[in-house]
């Protein structure tokens, strides 16, 4: 597991850390340098006058060391830190050129070198760049260069991502010590490129307990349902899904999907009878079950129908298409008093906001930011840009695990706080979220415990659409998906190009 750092979680613990700020900007510039020098033999590197420019100048002093063409460039000399001021000092030592940001002559020295290095601002920038920082970045991202980024791009605001102005566009950024949000979050992810993390050696336990996790792969394949090969299907678990409507026939059909990628070992789907003709032959794998309806939905007679069939299970996964109305709203009251592991998607979300008090800590919510609108009755753009502080507090408050779709999905339940940091735009397709909740359903099942059932199931989901194209990849390609990434030993990394 890694850990994502706030900038101000990270700075707290430079603070308490009992290694000295000059040993620990030397440790980073002379690493980087290290990691950089075999990109090129020139390096135009851009200073900033806080930490982030001292990183800069070790840098700099480091690639001259190691024989390279080296040039810094500052914006102003009125350094905000002793070891930012005493690096600087150094660069006169050994002879590195240093010159004051100026437009033109910037514009013509900038063809003499094959790598740009940013150094300007570091994770605790906010609001936008101007002046001859906005100039410099600019001209920077439109040439034919490498660019490399020193903590995070500068413009990019290390606590959310937000970009107000303009960023220096990185292919690749070294960060320190950790991870931090904004290089995940909106237009910072697009920024940063790929991420490589330094250590410089700050104590590891200083940040226990602080920012959020993210699974690798191997997290995930150790935490896979373990067999030892003698199981019958009832063994392995047994999901009961619900959902459907005249309204919505085929959410069900990819809950089911979604469930069978779980590797679950028995699936029933119950539905509305007024749709169980329409659904026949489609999901073989699954027992169907006809409820009584309304009108085609759900009510509180279907739920005295489904307790007539004495069914065997061991999670319910329930909403996907239910729609939205009072009926649904009976029979999802009356579900949530059933003590089993459950998943509630879609208009079940809808149909149980007002009782979210009521939900236990065996219990996972999926909702996307429009059906979190629901819940803590704000705008769906307000929570999509508040992502992060909103799940917090709401772990804080409530019992269930909380996995708020997106981009990326946070997952929360108390002192769990995960970060899904994997998959792309392609997911941005209806029926993704009905094959998700699925494949949560069939590993609670199994007995994964809720938040790593949440936090499993997203990994796989999110990237399994990394196989495919992003004109033709659709829901139902997600399987495919999930049984490639399976197979790899040691899928690419973000910013890798997926080879398949």
């Amino acid at each position: 597991m890694k850990r994502i750092l706030s900038p101000s979680e990270m700075k707290e613990i430079d603070n308490n850390s009992k290694v000295p700020q000059i040993v620990l900007m030397e440790n980073a510039g002379r690493s980087v340098a290290n990691e950089i020098k075999d990109i090129s033999n020139s390096f135009l590197i851009l200073c900033g006058n806080g930490n982030n420019g001292g990183d800069g100048f070790v840098i700099a002093r480091w690639l001259k060391k190691f024989k390279k063409n080296v040039k810094v460039i500052i914006f102003n000399d009125d350094f905000k830190t002793n070891e930012t001021k005493i690096n600087f000092q150094l660069l006169k030592v050994f002879e590195i050129d240093v010159e004051k940001f100026e437009k033109q002559k910037f514009l013509e020295d900038v063809k003499n070198y094959e790598v740009i290095v940013d150094a300007i601002f570091g994770t605790g920038f906010k609001g936008s760049l101007k002046d001859n920082y906005y100039e410099a970045v600019e001209i920077s991202n439109n040439l034919n260069k490498i660019r490399i980024a020193i903590d995070i791009p500068s413009g990019v605001n290390g606590e959310n991502g937000f970009v107000e102005s303009i960023a220096f566009k990185s292919d690749l950024t070294f960060t320190f010590a950790f991870e931090k949000l904004g290089h995940y979050l909106f237009e910072g992810k697009i920024h940063s490129g790929k991420i490589k993390v330094i250590d410089i050696g700050i104590e590891e336990k200083l940040a226990e307990n602080k920012g959020f996790l993210y699974l690798e792969h191997s997290d995930i394949l150790n935490l896979l349902p373990k067999y030892k090969g003698y199981e019958s299907k009832r063994d392995k678990g047994k999901v009961l899904i619900i959902g459907g409507s005249k309204d919505y026939v085929g959410a069900v059909i990819l809950n089911v999907i979604g469930a069978l990628s779980s590797g679950v070992g028995l699936i029933y789907s119950a539905v509305p009878k007024t749709i169980y003709p329409y659904i026949v032959g489609k999901v073989p794998e699954a027992i169907l079950i006809p409820l009584e309806d309304e009108n085609g939905y759900l009510n509180g007679k279907s739920f005295l129908d489904l307790m007539s069939k004495n069914l065997n299970f061991d999670s319910i996964v329930v909403g996907s298409g239910i729609s939205r109305n009072e009926s649904v709203k009976e029979f999802m009251n009356k579900i949530l008093n059933l003590d089993f592991k459950k998943i509630i998607d879609a208009d079940g979300i809808w149909a149980i906001s007002e009782k979210i008090n009521s939900l236990d800590e065996k219990t996972i919510i999926t909702p996307h930011v429009g059906e979190m609108s629901f819940i803590i009755n704000k705008e769906p753009k307000f929570i999509d840009r508040n992502r992060i502080n909103i799940a917090i507090d709401f772990s804080k408050n409530y019992k269930c695990v909380l996995l708020l779709k997106g981009n990326p999905s946070v997952i929360v339940q108390k002192n769990y706080k995960f970060l899904n940091i994997w998959g792309d735009e392609k997911l941005a397709r209806g029926g993704s979220g009905d094959v998700l909740s699925g494949l949560i359903g069939g590993f609670l099942a199994q007995n994964i415990s809720p938040i790593y059932s949440a936090v499993i199931s997203a990994y796989l989901h999110s990237r399994s659409c990394e196989f495919f194209d992003k004109l033709t990849f659709k829901p139902t390609d997600i399987p495919k998906g999930i049984r490639k990434l399976l197979n790899c030993l040691n899928p690419p990394q973000r910013g890798e190009e997926v080879r398949v």
